[in-house]
C-alpha cells in the first residue's frame, strides 16, 4: 500500500497539460548551499525502494505514458535515469502512475514525461517515501 496523502514539499511541480517534458522542481535530496545541517559521514540521503508518482487529474485523449526518473549530482549537469515505466491510458485513470527508484547515489532527482498521443487533463508528480513497498 502507498501513501494516499502526498507532502507538497516533495512535490516535482505540475504540468498544466499531459504532454512530453519536464515537471518543473528538482529535489535537493541534501543539504542547501550555505546550511548548517549535518548529516553524519554523507552529504545526502537517498530515495531507494521509493517511487516518483505521477498523478493525472481527468486524462483523456492519448494511449500510453513513459514516465522517467533522473538523478544528478550538481542538479544541472549529467542526469541519468534511475527510474522508468510506461502507462496505458487506462493506468492513467485508475490511479497514481509509481515508478520505483533504482538505488543510486545522486543528491538530485527530476521527473520528466514520455507521451504517445495527444492528452487532455493536468499531472503532478511526487517523491512518495513510503519505502514498505
Amino acid at each position: 500500500m502507498s501513501n494516499l496523502i502526498y507532502d507538497a514539499a516533495l512535490s516535482f511541480g505540475t504540468l498544466s497539460a499531459i504532454a512530453a517534458g519536464q515537471f518543473p522542481n528538482v529535489l535537493n535530496l541534501g543539504k542547501p548551499p550555505g546550511s548548517t545541517d549535518h548529516y553524519p559521514g554523507r552529504q545526502q540521503t537517498n530515495a531507494d525502494r521509493m517511487t516518483a508518482d505521477v498523478c493525472c487529474n481527468e486524462p483523456e485523449g492519448g494511449t500510453g505514458l513513459t514516465v522517467l526518473v533522473q538523478g544528478s549530482m550538481d542538479g544541472s549537469t549529467g542526469w541519468s535515469i534511475v527510474g522508468r515505466k510506461t502507462f496505458t491510458l487506462a493506468d492513467m485513470q485508475t490511479g497514481p502512475c509509481q515508478v520505483a527508484i533504482s538505488p543510486n547515489n545522486y543528491q538530485y532527482l527530476r521527473v520528466s514525461l514520455e507521451v504517445t498521443g495527444t492528452f487532455s487533463g493536468t499531472a503532478e508528480a511526487f517523491l512518495n517515501t513510503y519505502a514498505g513497498k
